[in-house]
């Protein structure tokens, strides 16, 4: 079914596929309307509150699940997800399209897509608080739209597109007519787009609505402008708009923030070394501890270059070199400028190293503490010293990149840690730290706490990288620094700045470390980014065409250069990163290799993503095909349904949209399994799909208590089973057994379990091993359980259960154990023995914990009738109030209720039997399950009044039902009569 997507910008609407919908006003649209808004989980007492905010608790929260019915069997409303305590539209809206566009400062697009403000004239019947809400919300879009459009009409009027500048600028006047800087720039477009007249006749009528609204004239320049419009000349043009400033504070930050511990043991420390990734912030973190102390930095591509850093300081310090006595000449070897025309003698090569070491050490002394920077670059020779001035007890801090480190700086770190020398990681921020970060950059007392958590996320609390992204936010004019404060455009629209987009600069740092690698290591690299985690040596080498000693040098390297960590890479932003550099056929041959690498070590749904992607789409189908059936089979219901949304651009519309139904019928959401398979269009469907299409929707009508509407739509199946008989199946061989099966199922409803029975007891011995087959033998089983043969029955279902769990069927295992459960009951009263009914009761909580599944509520149901059947009465009433507020069934609710009546009354809750009552006679309605119906007549003529019998027996038909469901009916009117009198 294709993907619905609302326009609330537009005259308010729904694109489904090709087709367009109209909103129309109601409370199942208003309520889709908030939830996709929202974008995220909405609690149910939230909603509750917002559409009913009058009514008690308990009424508005019933009004919620009437109405939440309602909207499922909207044709748009496929995305709709409902849990216990809350709901999610996860939609497609112009208005998250619109943030997405302000959010990359994309202004042409979003004035584009804001073509009339949110829901402009929809009616809102009596929900003021939703009402109030469509406000705010359609304000701070128009706001928002200003914006966007004035920085758009700049674009444009630099690009001497003068008519759609004016345009644009005339259209946000319309809505704000008194934004003086507007009109200015409006009418200086006007009279290059040659509409002076136009331009003149709305600057009357602001002049006239300024005096009547403040009591002021227009300032000096905008009348000087109106003049230069009348006299046709051309109007003074407006200074150069200055390019989007950079805060100075976030240039360079005042201080450093969030880093309290680590500066306490620098302080304590006479040598250290820190590291962390690139921009973790190891260079401000030595400076803001020693700000006096010489920062001595390595640089890379310098490494052979022996001392480099510590003859770049000396050099800019020639004039405060010390008096080096006996040492003079060993440095003057080194760096003779600091010894203008003096020539030292030749150096004694057995002691030239150790006198040069002490030469420079003697240097460096009066410096005080060491500053070296970036030691992943450092030559030996500078790492040599470094020891040398450990030995000699020089205080030294060495800060370099945790996963850059190589072999020369290895060999130094072990022998400084011999000596006692400790190391400081750095790790990334957090999310509080962030916050902090922002307070001290607006220089407010806190930070903003939605936009520091977008930041925190999308930067991994790395400061380099959170100061990039604001650099860049700034730059392209996303964020600005007006008043004291930060904003953005969408700071009063958004849910949690997540439309903003990283800049490139972050993704470059990325890049530059992946760079680094071999060749050979490159390939490696980027054949792991296609296989994602778990990848293998043999895997990659069969992938990369590389021996399994290149690999495992290559998965060295990029481990080395902190890409990889183990089978996984550091960070998925990496991944991302390497995976998208990746060419496109090169990307799509790597796909294909390693699918046929991974052959069936691999599971389905990972094999079929890769011949996805590898363009293979025919050997994909075949294998989401089978992940989903695996899924189905597992009890996984959901993971198949994110499975078949993947799958579906592989699959025909026909086929996935069946498949959803069937799993939609799983899970039991019943009213979304309906409207999925309605929405599957007949046309090029074979007579197979017809017939399995009628099968779902039968099997759909049953759960919602549509019993009539089942039982129409299995006389069509029939029909296409006779057609499917008639014509050639050129040998294939079709499964009828659903068919029949769904047949049974209506006849079981209709209290025809003879019929049932006729249809099912063929398939009982058929061969195959599969869910289905487990179906059909406790449905068989519950069929001579009505027909009063619970021994016979009792087997069936022990066969079946233990076949669905060998086969690991969760949702099967459910539908067993409520039939489990109907049988025990009667078969413990056959042999007056209770073990039956104790057996099932267990059997049927532990299946009520596998999960929400389709038989989940009927299973709830029939353990309450269990517990009651033993006395259990809290256990009983415990289940049934469960089922009476939150089933999907309307007629489960409706048993529930009625069921709850004699529970009450039982137990003297006078008042809660009478609501009970009335609730179940109010639901009545809602199903036409006949046994629901009696259920809720044989309460009503036991605790009812004379109003509410005379509403009930209307209910009272010439239908078959259970033995012993009749005789308690028969006992109820016999009751109710001779209660008033009556002779039957």
């Amino acid at each position: 079914m294709p993907s619905a997507c609302l326009y609330l910008l537009d005259e308010p609407h729904v694109r489904l596929g090709e087709a367009r919908l109209e909103l129309t006003p109601s409370r199942p649209t208003y309520l889709l309307v908030y939830l996709a808004c929202q974008g995220a989980w909405v609690e149910r007492e939230r909603l509750a509150d917002l559409l009913w905010p009058d009514s008690p608790e308990e009424e508005a929260r019933h009004n919620l699940r009437v109405n939440l019915h309602r909207a499922r069997s909207l044709p748009w409303a496929e995305a709709l997800e409902v849990e216990r305590d809350r709901l999610r539209f996860a939609v497609q809206t112009d208005v998250a399209l619109f943030r997405a566009a302000l959010g990359r400062a994309d202004w042409e697009a979003a004035v584009k897509l804001h073509r009339r403000p949110f829901l402009q004239g929809f009616p809102w019947h009596n929900t003021p608080a939703l009402e109030d809400w469509a406000a705010l919300e359609r304000e701070s879009l128009l706001e928002a739209w200003q914006q966007a459009a004035q920085r758009h009409a700049e674009t444009l009027q630099q690009a001497q597109q003068h008519p759609e500048a004016c345009r644009l600028l005339a259209e946000i006047l319309r809505y704000n007519l008194l934004s003086e800087d507007v009109l200015q720039n409006y009418l200086r477009a006007a009279y290059l787009a040659g509409q002076r007249e136009a331009a003149l006749r709305l600057y009357e009528r602001f002049v006239q609505e300024l005096e009547r609204e403040l009591g002021l004239e227009p300032m000096r320049a905008t009348q000087e402008l109106a003049a230069s419009l009348r006299r046709a000349e051309p109007p003074p043009m407006a200074a150069p708009k200055p390019p989007p400033r950079i805060p100075l504070e976030v240039l360079r930050p005042p201080r450093l923030v969030g880093r309290e511990a680590e500066q306490a043991r620098l302080r304590h420390s006479t040598a250290l070394l820190v590291h962390g990734e690139p921009g973790i912030g190891k260079t401000r973190l030595l400076q803001e501890v020693f700000p006096q102390a010489p920062l001595l930095r390595c640089r890379e591509g310098l490494e052979n270059l022996p001392f480099y850093p510590v003859l770049d300081y000396l050099r800019h310090h020639l004039d405060t070199l010390p008096d080096l006595g006996p040492y003079r000449e060993d440095l003057a070897r080194l760096l003779p400028e600091a010894y203008p025309g003096f020539t030292p003698p030749p150096a004694e090569p057995s002691s030239a190293r150790a006198r040069l070491l002490e030469a420079l050490a003697r240097a460096l002394a009066p410096a005080g503490r060491l500053l070296f920077d970036d030691l992943q670059w450092a030559d030996e020779s500078t790492l040599e010293l470094l020891l040398y001035l450990h030995n000699r007890g020089q205080a030294w801090v060495g800060a370099f990149r945790t996963h850059e480190a190589g072999p020369a700086l290895a060999k130094v770190r072990e022998a400084l840690h011999s000596s006692g020398v400790e190391e400081l990681a750095l790790e990334p921020l957090e999310n509080s730290t962030v916050q902090a970060l922002l307070a001290d950059l607006i220089g407010t007392p806190e930070g903003p706490p939605l936009f520091s958590s977008w930041l925190h996320r999308q930067t991994g609390g790395n400061p380099f990288f959170a100061l990039e992204t604001l650099k860049s936010l700034f730059e392209n004019g996303v964020l600005r620094a007006e008043g004291g404060q930060w904003h953005t455009d969408l700071d009063e629209i958004t849910q949690d700045y997540s439309e903003l987009q990283i800049p490139p600069k972050v993704a470059e740092v990325v890049r530059r470390r992946v760079g680094r690698l071999s060749e050979a290591a490159l390939r490696v690299v980027q054949a792991a980014s296609v296989v994602g985690e778990g990848f293998t040596p043999g895997l990659l080498a069969d992938a990369t065409g590389l021996s399994e000693w290149m690999v495992l040098d290559g998965l060295e390297q990029a481990e080395q250069a902190g890409i990889l960590a183990g089978t996984r890479f550091v960070h998925d932003v990496l991944r991302q990163s390497v995976y998208g550099a990746v060419p496109s056929t090169r990307c799509k041959i790597l796909h294909a290799q390693i699918a046929r690498a991974l052959g069936t070590q691999a599971e389905a749904a990972v094999l079929a993503e890769h011949w996805q992607r590898a363009g293979e789409k025919g050997k994909a189908r075949e294998l989401w095909l089978e992940a989903i059936h695996s899924y189905r089979q597992k009890g996984m219901q959901t993971q198949a349904l994110v499975v078949l949304q993947r799958a579906s651009e592989t699959l025909e519309a026909s086929e996935a949209g069946l498949l959803r139904a069937e799993v939609l019928l799983e899970l039991g959401r019943f009213a979304e399994a309906l409207a999925a398979v309605q929405g599957v269009k007949p046309q090029g469907q074979t007579l197979y799909q017809q017939a399995k299409a009628a099968n779902i929707q039968a099997e759909a009508h049953i759960a919602l208590g549509q019993v009539g509407e089942a039982e129409k739509t299995v006389q069509v199946l029939r029909l296409l089973l006779d057609q499917l008989d008639q014509q050639d199946q050129a040998g294939a061989i079709v499964d009828r057994r659903p068919f029949w099966l769904i047949e049974s199922k209506v006849a079981h409803y209709l209290g025809q379990a003879e019929a049932a029975a006729r249809l099912l007891a063929p398939l009982v011995g058929a061969p195959a091993r599969d869910p289905l087959q487990a179906t059909i033998l406790t449905s068989l089983g519950a069929t001579y359980d009505e027909l009063g043969d619970p021994e016979r029955a009792w087997p069936m279902h022990q066969q079946a259960l233990a076949l669905a769990r060998d086969l690991g069927a969760k949702h099967v295992q459910v539908d067993i154990c409520l039939n489990l459960l109907w049988s025990a009951i009667a078969l413990s009263q056959v042999r007056n023995d209770p073990r039956p009914t104790k057996e099932a009761l267990a059997l049927g909580e532990e299946a009520l914990k596998l999960g929400q599944y389709g038989g989940s509520e009927v299973l709830r149901n029939n353990l309450a009738f269990a517990y009651a059947d033993l006395g259990c009465w809290e256990l009983a009433r415990e289940h049934y109030e469960w089922l009476a507020q939150h089933a999907a069934d309307p007629s489960i609710r409706c048993i529930a209720w009625a069921q709850l009546v004699a529970l009450y009354a039982r137990i003297n809750l006078t008042a809660q039997a009478a609501e009970a009552l009335n609730q179940a006679i109010a639901s009545v309605e809602q199903t036409d399950l006949y046994i629901a119906h009696i259920r809720v007549l044989i309460s009503t003529l036991k605790y009812g009044n004379e109003a509410q019998v005379a509403q009930m027996m209307p209910y009272l038909r010439d239908q078959n039902i259970e033995p012993w469901l009749q005789e308690e009916l028969e006992q109820a009117l016999a009751e109710h009569a001779a209660r008033n009198g009556l002779r039957r």
